[in-house]
């Protein structure tokens, strides 16, 4: 894991979150500008999603050799390899909140989201980002939590109801997929375009258990395999099925199957 750095200034202040790359969806870093007169950042590439809030001032981002003017309360979006180059005002230089955010479900969050690289932003987002940024918060959970309350405030695209079977069968798949990864029941309901709440309702109305459950369930299963089908240890079985510890992933797998792994193994394995 990548351990948190904070870094302040008078008009400045960067934190650099703790984070796995191997999780599915995780905040890079974030942070507050003040920024000075004439200011400029660019042209350069980064390697994940940046979004900008703008709270104060004027500038403008060149992208393609297109430039647009921004103020107060409108907010952007750089993407991961895409050369842009931003500028404060001469007269009146901005002041912006940022976020950056990776993973392998970070795509599939962002097309729920927006399919707009500028946009306005709603006050929530903004005040849990404010927050987080004030508090130096690092825990990765709380700042997950943040980033969705941010992709709310600037969404554009209309989350409609699809057909229940089409919503519960993809989430079905992408944990049949992912269930090694730092999966997260909020993350993977806005996703799917529904509150936690409702989307938990529908997963388990249509399998029967609640996603959680189904997600721990895919987990011993493949547990269960490499048990039997490997050497492994228990803690490396653990972290290879998504468990993030050989305490947690021995609790679960008792509670499911009855037993601890390593009687499984040997009852299995004489």
């Amino acid at each position: 894991m990548y351990t948190p750095v904070i870094s302040k200034s008078s008009n400045m202040t960067v934190i650099a979150a703790p984070y796995e790359p191997s999780d599915a969806i995780f905040v890079c870093d974030m942070g507050w500008h003040k920024t000075p007169v004439g200011h400029s950042f660019g042209p350069a590439v980064r390697p994940y999603y940046l979004l900008h809030l703008i709270v104060d001032g004027k500038g403008e981002v060149e992208r393609d050799g297109n430039i647009t003017q921004l103020g107060a309360g409108d907010a952007f979006l750089i993407q991961p390899n895409e050369i842009t180059t931003y500028r404060a005002d001469k007269s009146q230089p901005w002041e912006y909140y940022w976020i950056s955010f990776q993973g392998s479900f970070a795509e599939t969050l962002l097309h729920r989201t927006t399919d707009k690289l500028f946009f306005t932003h709603r006050l929530g987002g903004l005040r849990a980002l404010q927050t987080a940024v004030n508090t130096s918060e690092t825990d990765s959970l709380e700042l997950l939590n943040v980033l969705l309350s941010v992709l709310r405030s600037v969404q554009t695209v209309k989350t409609s109801a699809r057909p229940l079977p089409n919503v519960v069968e993809n989430a079905v798949e992408y944990i049949e997929r992912n269930y090694f990864q730092t999966l997260d029941v909020a993350t993977l309901a806005y996703a799917f375009g529904y509150s936690r709440a409702h989307f938990s309702t529908l997963f388990k109305k249509q399998t029967g258990v609640a996603p959680h459950q189904y997600l721990n369930k895919v987990r011993i299963e493949n547990a269960k395999q490499l048990l039997t089908g490997s050497t492994y240890s228990i803690e490396e079985i653990a972290f290879s099925v998504g468990f993030s510890s050989a305490q947690q992933f021995c609790s679960h797998f008792k509670t499911n199957v009855g037993v601890a792994p390593l009687q499984f193994r040997k009852h299995i394995i004489p």
